[in-house]
């Protein structure tokens, strides 16, 4: 079985606090992890906004206890109160994680502005949230990112052309099964996708029959697979935060069923020089998460590949 940990850091407080946190379990257990993290404002308040936009979305916020998940600080960020930068904020934390062997990816600048408005923001305004958040992991790591993980999981087919430009070894930024690359209308972009393949905790968080640890951890350990490559994205500000013995667990669990744990870098640099699937990247939902997702459609036949 291998399992590969994404670990999204979409907060200053998920930095400071749920970071460390996490990497002092992972290096306790031996268990390598890619870390992407926001490299600009954390505007966590402006997320409310999203409780008139998308349904489900207050159900989950009282479902998951958003309030002491996150700390009344940040669900009041960037609107109380002043936003505070996550990635830049805290460049020893970032390089004492490159130091330890792990894996540092960038998760977008401002996540609130990309997660919520994406499908609609001008092709030069894309333009400025990747190269803000690129250039923010440069001056902190010394070194240009060669990965990228979108905030929410949603893309577009201008995302993917930019991102096509900055030479990245992968991207992951979809809901999907297996490694490939995205098919938009007649464009088929280069560089490879491996997917979240598992839910995440806060999606199954407060559920029918998952109202416990016990049972999160037995859902969980069913849904891992021995056939293929499981992605699995934790959250700095939920499983290093009030779900970290949760986590543990599960990494106690994973183990004992002879888990192999791999960085995402590893599984492309694997992949370089294979001919991937192509997919059509779709629109789609998630049991537990509010509004949509890009995940991973129907695999082209050689001629629609073409």
């Amino acid at each position: 079985m291998e399992v590969a940990l994404k670990v999204d850091v979409d907060t200053h407080r998920g930095l400071k606090l749920g970071v460390p946190r996490l990497a002092r379990l992972l290096e306790r257990e031996g268990v390598p992890a890619s870390f992407f993290v926001a490299m600009g404002p954390d505007n966590s308040g402006r997320a409310l906004l999203r409780i008139v936009r998308n349904r489900g979305f207050l159900s989950k916020m009282f479902r998951t206890r958003a309030v002491s998940t996150y700390g009344l600080r940040t669900v009041l960020s960037g609107t109380l109160m002043p936003a505070r930068p996550v990635g830049t904020a805290f460049p020893e934390t970032m390089r004492a994680l490159k130091e330890a062997g792990f894996e540092l990816g960038v998760h977008g600048y401002d996540h609130v502005r990309w997660q919520d408005r994406i499908e609609r923001l001008e092709p030069a305004a894309v333009a400025r949230e990747l190269d803000r958040a690129f250039e923010g992991y440069r001056q902190v790591l010394g070194e240009p990112a060669q990965s990228f993980a979108a905030p929410g999981w949603r893309t577009s087919a201008t995302a993917l052309e930019l991102l096509d430009r900055k030479g990245l070894l992968y991207r992951s930024d979809t809901r999907g099964v297996f490694p490939f690359r995205c098919r938009i209308g007649r464009r088929t972009f280069d560089v490879p996708e491996i997917p979240t393949t598992l839910p995440t905790m806060d999606e199954l968080m407060g559920l029918p029959g998952l109202r416990d640890n016990a049972a999160l951890l037995g859902h969980y350990l069913a849904r891992f697979s021995a056939e293929r490559l499981n992605v699995h994205t934790i959250h700095a500000e939920v499983e290093g935060m009030t779900q970290l013995d949760s986590f543990a667990a599960l990494l106690r669990g994973l183990k004992a069923r002879g888990a192999r744990f791999v960085r995402l870098c590893e599984v492309a640099q694997r992949l370089a020089g294979q001919e991937l699937p192509v997919c059509r990247l779709e629109r789609g939902f998630v049991t537990g998460r509010a509004g949509w997702v890009s995940v991973q459609g129907a695999e082209l036949n050689g001629r629609e590949a073409a």
